[in-house]
């Protein structure tokens, strides 16, 4: 999906600075029409390249960092799963992680500059299993593991820089619910506790209905929607796929598959 977000960014800044380019020269075409082509085409091309790996610095670097300071503090009443956190990060290979309480909303992560957070709200860890917790809490890490806030960032921006293309509005959408499902599977993969995350993802969408703004649609674990335009899978066919999951964990570890 990024290369998608890469072209359309590319391509719409190379239309627009085409436009205002052959606008400026329109009188020179007719004496010099060659070299204003290639004026038009060259400077085109260096604007759109710029300003598109510009956007994509800006994802990367400063998405959600305001935000990130409103939403989270100290992980006082967290302590109790700090130790199956810790656990976790080497288990999974991420580092520079820190474990946060979410002021708002049910569990999120979010990698900035190569530090990762992830913040779970007390109300959720305090109706969560230790099961689901450590599914949770992978999840999180998993969105960190796989470089998620990137192009969830770049998402945002070029829809709202473009915000008549109607295609990136499609793409960010799709970007946030491939993001989720990947995130479930390597949760499972490293848990290996697909009921665990099936529950957990449950109660989170219970607990935070109606509870989050749409500045912060699609951040949250366990919100569900339909449609092309949902930042989230929905939540029945996400169940499904865990249940499926752990289906063939199931298989794979009886008597007659192991034989």
């Amino acid at each position: 999906m990024q290369p998608m977000l890469v072209s359309s960014l590319f391509f719409w800044s190379f239309l627009g600075t085409s436009f205002l380019v052959c606008t400026a020269l329109l009188q020179n075409y007719w004496d010099y029409p060659q070299l204003t082509v290639r004026t038009v085409l060259g400077s085109s091309l260096l604007v759109s390249l710029g300003f598109a790996s510009l956007m994509t610095f800006i994802a990367r670097r400063y998405t959600f960092s305001r935000m990130l300071e409103r939403m989270t503090a100290a992980p006082i009443s967290l302590s109790g799963i700090a130790t199956g956190f810790g656990a976790l990060t080497g288990k999974m290979g991420v580092s520079g992680v820190s474990l946060r309480e979410a002021l708002s909303g049910s569990a999120f992560s979010i990698s900035l500059s190569g530090q990762g957070v992830v913040a779970m709200s007390p109300k959720l860890a305090g109706c969560l299993s230790s099961d689901e917790t450590d599914a949770v809490l992978a999840h999180e890490l998993s969105h960190i593991k796989n470089g998620d806030s990137a192009a969830k960032g770049l998402a945002k921006l070029a829809r709202v820089a473009f915000p008549f293309d109607p295609v990136l509005r499609l793409v960010e959408a799709a970007v946030h619910r491939e993001r989720e499902l990947w995130a479930d599977k390597v949760s499972v993969e490293f848990t290996g506790k697909p009921l665990a995350l099936a529950s957990a993802i449950v109660k989170a969408n219970s607990e935070s209905n109606g509870g989050t703004t749409s500045n912060l649609a699609g951040l949250f674990v366990g919100g569900s929607g339909h449609g092309l335009l949902s930042l989230y899978p929905d939540l029945e066919r996400r169940v499904d796929i865990l249940l499926e999951l752990a289906h063939r964990l199931e298989v794979a570890k009886s008597p007659l598959v192991a034989a």
